[in-house]
């Protein structure tokens, strides 16, 4: 896939693309550890032309190139890793160890695709700065912590729309194993998932294995609060609505013959519409009291629920910025390479750029890598392993999103 007199220039680029994107694939790091990512990053984009501020919101780096009067455009890329161990069996491989949250060491793998979107962002950086026929301010931003959903609030905070140029457009991408490599998806709209993280703590009385009447068994009341849980979404969320609930972690006891006190559910939902994350919530705090309360447990041992920070709403692209980048995608690529996809149920801070009053336009699009067969793995995937000239649609996709709003939007109001 290739867009107009584009070709050449990512030729040029793309083996100094490929060393790049195969160093971060080969040295990820954890959502705000990203000092080293970070810093190559920058040095990227400084390299490329932009004026660079680095420890924004944590690790976040902002670039800012500005050519005479016109729009600004914003475009991101993610930065963090994932605890996970690869199993791709590339020559780049990760082995990479951190310490998680809890001080445990973990290996750490780039399992999103992120190490590609940086890559991509360097080589639309590149090209940009290199043509000479556009007008306005880019404004690229490398973000930490999208896995934790927690970066983009946190440049937000520390000034990213004042300390620099506030965007009349942002613009951002991600792999898509589920389309074909070649195509973008693109949508007007919802077109990611709102996400909950919960933890419940299910209270019990522990005791010995041995006696298991003379205790109240936590990992039994947890055991029949997940299954109900498959209830919540087959009986109580309308047919045609989004509604998913998982138990993703269970922590309790330590040993064979000893009946633990408590167990720790880690829970995440999903959801489109704010009405279905309501009844999500209430539902899951009936179903964990009312098992307890079945168990003949009572206050202060039911269980406990805190709902973490670790949240995003649905995101939603602005329809008229998102129908102009893909009527210029359908203009470059062809109709055959431009998907008009359906919403997806994973879930990306990116929507919080969008959500800061005045609001600004956001446009998220999809950049196929996959086929029928999923040979490049899924994301999240100790085996997610996406073909690397992908890196040339992507960065291509950014460079014609962004000048698709560079050549054709009016100048800034006085005093931006």
């Amino acid at each position: 896939m290739s867009g107009p007199d584009l070709s050449a220039v990512f030729a040029r680029e793309y083996p100094s693309l490929l060393r790049l994107y195969q160093d971060l694939h080969a040295h990820p790091e954890l959502s705000g550890q990203e000092a080293w990512t970070s810093e190559r990053v920058g040095n990227e984009l400084e390299a490329a032309g932009f004026t660079m501020t680095r420890g924004v919101g944590g690790y976040g780096v902002v670039g800012v190139l500005t050519r005479g009067t016109g729009p600004v455009v914003m475009l991101r890329a993610d930065m963090d890793g994932l605890p996970l161990k690869e199993e791709t069996g590339l020559p780049y491989t990760s082995r990479e160890k951190a310490r998680d949250a809890r001080g445990q060491e973990v290996d750490v793998m780039h399992a999103c695709g992120h190490d590609l979107h940086m890559a991509a962002l360097i080589g639309a950086a590149r090209v940009l700065a290199a043509c000479p026929d556009w007008s306005g301010t880019l404004v690229m931003v490398g973000q930490p912590s999208e896995e934790t959903v927690s970066g983009a609030a946190r440049m937000i905070a520390d000034g990213l729309f004042s300390r620099f140029p506030r965007p009349d457009a942002a613009i951002a991408l991600h792999v898509a194993p589920e389309i074909p490599a070649g195509t973008i998806g693109w949508r007007e709209g919802i077109i990611s998932a709102g996400g909950e993280s919960l933890d419940i703590v299910v209270c019990g009385i522990g005791g010995h294995a041995a006696h298991p009447e003379r205790a109240r068994d936590p990992v039994v009341l947890a055991a029949q609060i997940i299954l109900a849980f498959q209830t919540i979404v087959s009986r109580e969320v309308p047919p045609g609505e989004l509604g998913i609930i998982t138990v993703a972690s269970v922590h309790g006891g330590s040993k064979h013959n000893a009946i633990p006190d408590e167990v720790l559910l880690q829970v995440n939902i999903r959801y489109f519409r704010k009405e279905v994350r309501d009844l999500l919530l209430n539902a899951i705090k009936r179903v964990t009291e009312g098992i307890a309360r079945s168990a003949g447990m009572a206050p202060p041992l039911f269980p406990r629920i805190t709902l973490l920070p670790q949240s995003v709403p649905p995101m939603t692209n602005d329809p008229t910025l998102t129908r102009k980048v893909a009527d210029t995608f359908i203009r470059c690529y062809g109709e055959d390479h431009v998907l008009h996809i359906e919403p997806v149920t994973g879930s990306e801070d990116f929507g919080v750029f969008g959500l800061v009053e005045p609001r600004i336009p956001i446009c998220y699009f999809r950049i196929g890598c996959g086929d029928k067969k999923y040979t490049c793995g899924f994301l999240h995937s100790s085996r997610f392993a996406p073909p690397p000239e992908v890196i040339r649609d992507a960065a291509g996709a950014l460079v014609v999103a962004a000048q698709a709003i560079l050549d054709e939007a009016p100048p800034h109001s006085p005093g931006r």
